[in-house]
């Protein structure tokens, strides 16, 4: 279990690079600069933020599951709010009190809880036997 859940833990943390991404790509089309330079801004200031990710793991969304699971009462969009719930507080406390930061702070938040989800479920099929 805590093999699987350490495994998950570091998928959830790959949410800043898809993040920065495709915030990336959208801009680097949209706007009439230099593509290569927007995209590489744009991903390198999502990984600065990745903090906030690591931040919310630790004291909310891996809590939260462990909780639940301890109980049998695992809930997926429990604990997807658990993500945005901490996206959104360690944004604030952090300095990203609005804009545009705050909301793609907890956005990155809430799809770090989803691949932690994404990696358990994955790891929870392959140990299943052939039936």
């Amino acid at each position: 279990m805590k093999h699987r859940l350490a495994k998950s833990v570091g998928l959830s943390l790959l949410s800043p690079v898809i993040i920065g991404s495709v915030l990336g790509v959208y801009y680097a089309l949209t706007l009439n600069t230099d593509p290569l330079t927007t995209f590489f801004q744009l991903l390198m200031s999502a990984i600065a933020n990745a903090h906030i990710v690591g931040l919310t793991m630790a004291a909310f969304v891996v809590p939260g599951y462990l909780l639940m699971y301890k109980y049998a009462k695992v809930n997926y969009s429990g604990v997807l709010t658990l993500g945005l719930l901490g996206g959104a507080i360690f944004s604030y406390l952090l300095s990203a009190t609005g804009g545009m930061v705050f909301l793609i702070n907890t956005v990155m938040s809430a799809l770090a809880a989803g691949l932690f989800l994404y990696g358990l479920r994955q790891g929870a099929v392959k140990q299943q036997p052939p039936q």
